[in-house]
């Protein structure tokens, strides 16, 4: 008995020594070990083109490896900030990063909580990193090979919302909802080349949200998928995407995309074909609202019809005037058509209340006084009438998609609204409702 104890006690001291020598050595050493770790991260950031700056480097027991204020710059506009990433041993190597955020141009931002991430494969060619916290259900895994590297990004049951927030100038984008899928990335000396196959419920979009009073809101939940193939070729700047599918609001979209000259003055080719399109379930899902002005009961089963689009846009997007623009559009109306649309068919009184006062009602009947033939009108008043308000009035059926990229684009860069893509038919339609002669 006695001699148990002893080799017991002879153990604890030999443990509390062995310790106390580990951190002797991690103190003394720890310097020349924080100098070597930052020019390790910022010799291969540059290496990928990427700059990187570390505030603190701190090589310890527990942690041990911590770095405050971590910086890296990818270029092209992109940053990625994380105040604190930690190393520890808890039986195997954690990665524990805290208030993370990658920012983007145009005010776009991606935030993230504190997480945790299980390591394995680090000193190998393999590595692979497991979400612990905030939850399960994400995975990502590299392979080095002779002449490049394979990425694997796989979700399952993912709560993106609980992981990401995803922003634009402050304002909520998109709530990812519960997500499935993988993303394969194939990268080699002169091209990258990916797979995506991603579906997600619970999608929330709020892209085309326009709530300039209040706080700009996500829509209706809504599932959403998208598949595609393609490559980057680093030589040239050029990204194709020969076939891609998705499907979002009850629409199953398809089509192809080219990017070319991505590193002087970007040029698209979109080849983009939309199967039954539902307008009341993509207002509801881009966070927008019906027009009180329809007169359509509150809450009732909504039918604003549908619609079959085919669509082609070329040209550069800095240029938003070189856009050319191609569209083929079959809408079926809806079963029973908004009472105030109905009430276009006749004669009506129209009011406004837009700009300022005086307003005096219009008579929009051929027994009006003030009522003139089409036929009458001066022809150049007509042209300068569509010239300033719908260019294509005599050549698309109520929609011009070929207005949409411009405006799109310019109002995206400028951060609202300073380009309208509306046609005549459109402002009539969402005008006020019109008062029914009697």
């Amino acid at each position: 008995m006695f001699t148990f104890r002893t080799r017991r006690r002879r153990w604890w001291l030999g443990a509390i020594a062995a310790a106390l020598i580990v951190s002797l050595a991690a103190l003394l050493l720890s310097p020349m070990l924080e100098h070597a770790v930052r020019a390790r991260i910022e010799s291969a950031a540059v290496h990928h083109g990427a700059v990187a700056r570390i505030g603190l480097v701190h090589v310890g027991v527990w942690p041990l490896l911590r770095l405050e204020g971590f910086d890296l710059d990818l270029g092209h506009g992109v940053r990625l900030h994380a105040d604190v990433i930690a190393a520890t041993w808890p039986g195997h190597l954690r990665l524990a990063v805290r208030a993370a955020t990658l920012a983007g141009p145009a005010g776009i931002s991606v935030r993230s909580p504190a997480t945790a991430w299980d390591m394995a494969g680090i000193f190998g060619e393999d590595l692979q990193l497991t979400l612990v916290e905030p939850q399960a259900g994400l995975s990502i895994r590299k392979r080095a090979y002779p002449v490049g590297s394979a990425w694997n990004i796989e979700a399952r049951g993912l709560d993106v919302g609980r992981l990401l927030d995803v922003r634009r100038d402050a304002h909520p984008l998109i709530d990812g909802g519960i997500a499935d899928g993988r993303v394969d990335l194939q990268a080699s000396t002169d091209a990258l080349r990916f797979h995506v196959d991603i579906g997600a419920r619970g999608a929330r979009l709020g892209a085309l949200a326009d709530n300039a009073a209040d706080e700009p809101q996500l829509g209706d939940p809504t599932e959403v998928t998208i598949r595609f193939d393609g490559a980057w070729r680093r030589i040239g700047g050029t990204i194709e995407i020969p076939e891609v599918h998705a499907t979002v609001a009850g629409g199953a979209l398809s089509g192809s995309i080219t990017l070319r000259d991505l590193d002087t003055d970007p040029v698209v080719d979109l080849a983009l074909g939309m199967q039954h399109l539902d307008f009341a379930q993509l207002l509801g899902a881009s966070g927008l609202a019906a027009p009180e002005s329809l007169g359509m009961a509150s809450g009732a089963g909504r039918d604003l019809g549908s619609a079959t689009i085919d669509v082609r846009v070329r040209g550069r997007p800095a240029d938003p005037a070189s856009l050319s623009v191609s569209q083929k559009i079959d809408f079926r109306p809806p079963r029973q058509m908004p009472p105030a649309i109905a009430r276009l068919r006749g004669d009506f009184i129209f009011r406004s209340e837009d700009g300022l006062g005086p307003h005096r009602p219009i008579d929009v009947s051929l027994a009006s006084p003030d009522f003139i033939a089409l036929r009458d009108v001066p022809p150049l008043f007509v042209r300068t009438l569509l010239l300033a308000e719908d260019t294509g009035f005599y050549r698309h059926r109520g929609i011009d998609l070929r207005e949409l990229p411009a405006a799109l684009l310019t109002n995206w860069s400028r951060g609202g609204a300073a380009r309208g893509a509306s046609t005549i038919t459109q402002q009539l339609a969402a005008g006020k409702e019109p008062v029914p002669v009697a």
